[in-house]
């Protein structure tokens, strides 16, 4: 696996738009990590994330690990 690094826009639909001179890789599947400059997108996205971890970490079936 290799890494490369470049700017794309994400549309209104979703759709990724590689630039280009990257062509040669157009129809391939990639995995993708967004890196988003927008701090206060980056705060709803964790806010997100914030009700998911609740629900692992309130897990009561796990309450046995608490008297550790």
């Amino acid at each position: 696996m290799f890494a490369i690094e470049m700017e794309a826009t994400i549309d209104h639909l979703g759709n990724v738009h590689v630039p280009e001179h990257y062509r040669q890789f157009y129809g391939k599947t990639a995995r993708l990590l967004l890196l988003l400059p927008d701090e206060s997108e980056t705060s709803a996205i964790s806010r997100l994330s914030e009700s998911a971890l609740e629900k692992i970490w309130n897990n009561a079936d796990d309450a046995a690990y608490d008297q550790l």
